[in-house]
Parts: C-alpha cells; sequence; structure tokens
C-alpha cells in the first residue's frame, strides 16, 4: 500500500475553522459517529493521520462498543509504534461487547493535545458518550457525522437527519459537521463517490451543516476531482487510506507485521 501525502493531509486539515471561535481551528476534542459500515473508524485514523501531518500530539479513544470485532482495538501496537496514544476498554473486557468505557478519556480530556473519538453509531454507542459530555462541552468538541449514502438508512436527507437527530437525543452533544463516505465497496467508481457526496452535500445544506471532506481512494481521485469540478460540489476530496481491512484482505498500512 502507498504511504499517504501527509502535505495533502495537513492542506486539508488547515481548511476547517471553528464557527464558534473564528481565529482558532479545530477544537480540543473530536468524536466521529456514524451507521455501521459508514467508514467511522476509517475516518478516525485518517484524521489522526492529518492531526499528526500538523505535529500535534494525537490520542485516539476508543470508545466503539457496538462492534470490538472491526474498530481501533484490533491496531492499538500499530498506531502506538507511529507515536499515538491508543485508549481501549480495560484489558479484560478488551474484546467483549459490554459496555465498558475507559475511565483515561476523562484524564486525556484535561491533558494537552488532540482528541478523537471513535462512538458507535446507535442507541448504546451514543450513550457511551454521554457520561464525558460535560468534559466535552468544557474543553470544545466537534461531533462529525460520517454518511454513506449508499447505505438504506442514510441514503435521504430524512434518513440522514433522523439518525443525526437520534444521535444528539441520547448523547446531548450536538452534531457539528458531516463528511461524505459513499461507497459501494471495490465496485465503487469516482462517480458514485461524488453523487454520494452530492447527497450527502444536500443533506448538508437542508441541516445547516458544513461538509468537511468527500472521501474516495487515492487511485479514483483524480477522475472524481474531474467529476466534483464538474457538478460544482465545493467540498474538498479526500484521498481515504484504508486501514481497517476485512478478515479475507492483506492487511494494509496499519496491520501489517
Amino acid at each position: 500500500m502507498i504511504e499517504p501525502d501527509l502535505g495533502v493531509y495537513r492542506n486539508l486539515m488547515t481548511l476547517y475553522k471553528d464557527p464558534d471561535s473564528p481565529e482558532s481551528g479545530w477544537p480540543k476534542t473530536v468524536a466521529v459517529t456514524g451507521a455501521l459500515g459508514s467508514g467511522k473508524t476509517e475516518w478516525v485514523l485518517n484524521l489522526a493521520l492529518g492531526f499528526h501531518s500538523l505535529g500535534e500530539q494525537v490520542t485516539i479513544a476508543d470508545i466503539d462498543i457496538i462492534n470490538p470485532y472491526f474498530c481501533i482495538r484490533q491496531v492499538t501496537e500499530q498506531l502506538a509504534k507511529k507515536g499515538f496514544t491508543v485508549i481501549t476498554a480495560p484489558e479484560n473486557a478488551k474484546w467483549s461487547d459490554m459496555s465498558i468505557v475507559s475511565p483515561q478519556i476523562s484524564r486525556a480530556l484535561g491533558r494537552d493535545g488532540r482528541l478523537l473519538m471513535d462512538i458507535g453509531g446507535d442507541a448504546e454507542g451514543a450513550l457511551a458518550l454521554k457520561q464525558f459530555e460535560p468534559d466535552i462541552r468544557r474543553e470544545g468538541y466537534l461531533l462529525i457525522l460520517v454518511v454513506n449514502a449508499f447505505r438504506p438508512q442514510t441514503s435521504t436527507v430524512d434518513g440522514i437527519a433522523s439518525m443525526l437527530r437520534k444521535m444528539e437525543n441520547i448523547c446531548g452533544l450536538s452534531v457539528g459537521a458531516l463528511i461524505s463516505n459513499s461507497h459501494l465497496m471495490d465496485e465503487t467508481t469516482a462517480e458514485d463517490c461524488v453523487h454520494g457526496l452530492k447527497s450527502v452535500y444536500e443533506a448538508g445544506t437542508a441541516l445547516n451543516l458544513p461538509v468537511l471532506y468527500g472521501g474516495v481512494t487515492a487511485n479514483l481521485l483524480a477522475e472524481a476531482e474531474a467529476v466534483r469540478a464538474r457538478e460544482e460540489i465545493p467540498v474538498p476530496l479526500w484521498p481515504l487510506s484504508r486501514y481497517m481491512m476485512l478478515p479475507w484482505e492483506e492487511g494494509a498500512m496499519w496491520s501489517r507485521g
């Protein structure tokens, strides 16, 4: 697998400005959620690389208690070797599906550096975030909803809005931005990526939320950029690096020995 161009990530990261603080960039805590199959964990890792490209100290907190077998826990050692601090459930509960979240997260909120949180995308996952709500609000946060427009539950503006409201009602925090991660697995074309991005952008417009990026694999980037420009969609494309591989796939950067 080709190593990502951190210079590209650096440029993309500098595009975001906190609307509540026009002179500053990203807030202290960036929490990422999305429906099962949305690619939220991939985005946590890609954003971690983005902050790393800015020279920041990054802590990644895995509080996805919904699917412990396809999450950051499986690549903790590899992430640590890259210089990231990783917080997961206590060792004796690391691979269970119990609602156990490490108390280290509260301590991380009070330390220097950026905190990225991987949040499960259903009611139980949102509830796991609820216990940290006061600290997160105090330190400043951005809650991002990752959307795959080809998933039935998030294929329409109403579906995206419904999921967003459900998450907000449970966790007590407000979604502040969307990311399009629209794909059809190995069948994805550049047109698919941009078609999905257009749907997510329409949802963002209806919900008065920015769409930060549209995800696209590096081999489709140039073609997708041409389609995006033709469609006049004002959302930058992010060359998404895949790190969470399916069981039958050969491992990528994080999971290589």
